[in-house]
């Protein structure tokens, strides 16, 4: 298809709606080709040469010549019309873009049928009437409008096919339309005045019309069914493709940062190693100096640890979250015990507020929600400087649909967020740096707080696999809440109001700016 075809079926895509865009497409390059032009050039063509051939091997047939050459030079000069009208439509198509002449295409294809259906109908007039067996073009037509113009349309255009043909054998049986011209004049019959001949002939044809946009209509919706469902499988895999590309990208990206992370404090090592063993350290600062080599494993380590969380839950199936379920109270209870001990020896006071009653189940699986509440719980500590607090609490709300969530948030009084990571440059919606992995704000590096900026990106991850939300708030030097929303679990699989997507959706409110997105990011089969 040429640029100037596919640019006018964009535009009457747009018009007649994403449901016909097959038929819009195919009865704009019909028309732009000159398809139905093209046809009745070569039905004048054969029409003339018939004639001619019958004048000369049967110079006994009389045929009304001159009913028949008006008919042809209407047809001929009609043609002409349509050429000249095409052409201005489709040169008005590139000239506009919108309630232009798109709106004319549809009009102009049922005037050309409708006019076709009456110079057919002249046509068998000259040539037998209900006599002539050529009355099966009007099922051609029949056809034609089914497959390119809507069901309406179809059904009128086979309405006033109907109502010409029994104008025509009802004209000649009662004698309205005279002479008669027989079809085979060396074989005269009169059929068409037997009033039994005249009512089967329009049974057999209105059978014939109905019938043909019957089942031209049936077969072309299962047709735009079937072309529907490829589209949206051509869309999701050019989506997937996108997706693919994207996530390979960002893998590859990743192991770079990976890498380079884990270089770090393993050159560390090694540096302090060989200092040690060449004596160049003091005796009395060889302890300190194996406490920062382990400690620098310790980081290493650490970064290890995380890794491969992050990859657990990367490679794991989206979908497992829907057949499993875990006790909010449970979990939330054991990590806040956990914890209790690491802010108490840094001076931070852990207070978690748990429902004594109510069902607090949801549908994710159990590591995974340790693993996201865990994560949140030991930043708050970690970015917390003592004396300070760490808020954990656990409630139940209704959602905007009325379905019931439970929610958790910590809440410290840290040191905050940088306002710079917690929305892109871009503005984009639910792609703040701060879940990017390895980011972490100029402030903790300052602040030398040891980290490897994972947490966050397992915290997302897992969200949007279970089809959580995740709210933001920070101001610098005061602390964050971090609130994280799940659909509370219904009873069974199949009842889940969990979707069953990679997409979750990312509610970022930074008080500083004043600023507040949401995104639900990218979805992709599981």
């Amino acid at each position: 298809m040429t640029d100037e075809n596919t640019s006018a079926v964009n535009v009457v895509k747009a018009a007649l709606g994403s449901r016909d865009y097959s038929r819009a497409a195919a009865l704009v390059t019909m028309l732009r080709l000159h398809w139905f032009i093209r046809l009745r050039w070569v039905f004048l063509v054969v029409a003339l040469v018939v004639l001619a051939i019958e004048r000369l091997a049967l110079p006994e047939v009389r045929r009304p010549l001159f009913g028949l050459t008006v008919v042809l030079a209407v047809l001929a000069a009609v043609n002409l019309g349509w050429m000249a009208f095409s052409h201005l439509l489709f040169r008005r198509f590139r000239e506009q873009a919108s309630d232009g002449p798109q709106r004319y295409v549809e009009l102009f294809a049922n005037a050309q049928v409708a006019v076709d259906l009456l110079l057919l109908t002249c046509i068998l007039r000259f040539t037998g009437g209900a006599e002539n067996p050529m009355a099966i073009f009007y099922l051609f037509h029949m056809v034609i409008v089914a497959l390119l113009l809507q069901r309406w349309q179809a059904i009128l255009n086979g309405v006033w096919a109907l109502l010409l043909y029994a104008t025509l054998v009802i004209g000649e049986w009662q004698r309205w339309l005279t002479p008669h011209y027989e079809f085979l004049p060396q074989c005269p019959v009169n059929l068409h005045s037997e009033p039994e001949y005249v009512f089967a002939s329009l049974v057999v044809v209105a059978c014939g019309i109905f019938g043909s946009l019957y089942f031209t209509l049936q077969v072309a919706k299962r047709l735009q069914k079937r072309e529907q469902s490829l589209r949206e499988a051509n869309e999701a895999l050019r989506k997937s493709q996108i997706a693919i590309q994207e996530l390979q990208t960002r893998r590859s990206r990743f192991m770079q940062t990976a890498a380079h992370q884990l270089k770090s404090p393993l050159a560390v090592i090694q540096t302090l190693t060989e200092l040690i063993r060449g004596d160049v350290v003091p005796p009395e600062e060889i302890h300190p100096t194996c406490d920062k080599i382990v400690q620098r494993c310790r980081d290493g380590i650490g970064q290890v640890t995380e890794l491969l969380t992050l990859a657990r839950v990367q490679e794991a199936d989206p979908s497992r979250h829907q057949h499993s379920e875990a006790d909010v109270r449970a979990v939330i209870s054991t990590i806040c015990e956990r914890f209790s001990l690491v802010a108490k020896e840094k001076n931070v006071e852990l207070n978690c507020h748990l429902p004594e009653s109510g069902d607090l189940r949801i549908n994710i699986d159990p590591q995974d929600l340790g693993d996201c509440a865990g994560n949140l719980i030991e930043n708050a500590i970690k970015y917390t400087p003592g004396p300070g607090s760490v808020t954990v609490t656990i409630s139940t709300e209704s959602a905007s649909d009325g379905a019931e969530e439970v929610s958790m948030t910590v809440t410290d009084t840290g040191i905050g967020i940088a306002p710079d990571i917690l929305v892109s440059k871009d503005g984009t919606p639910g792609h703040a740096p701060v879940f990017d992995a390895f980011r972490r704000g100029n402030n903790a590096l300052t602040a030398g707080i040891p980290g490897t900026g994972l947490g966050l990106s397992i915290v997302r991850e897992i969200l949007e696999q279970a089809g959580g939300r995740i709210r933001v708030s920070s101001r610098p030097n005061e602390g964050s809440t971090f609130t994280i929303t799940f659909p509370i679990h219904e009873g069974s699989p199949s009842g889940s109001s969990i979707r069953n997507t990679r997409a979750g959706e990312i509610v970022l409110e930074t008080e500083t700016s004043e600023h507040e997105a949401t995104s639900t990011g990218q979805t992709s089969s599981d």
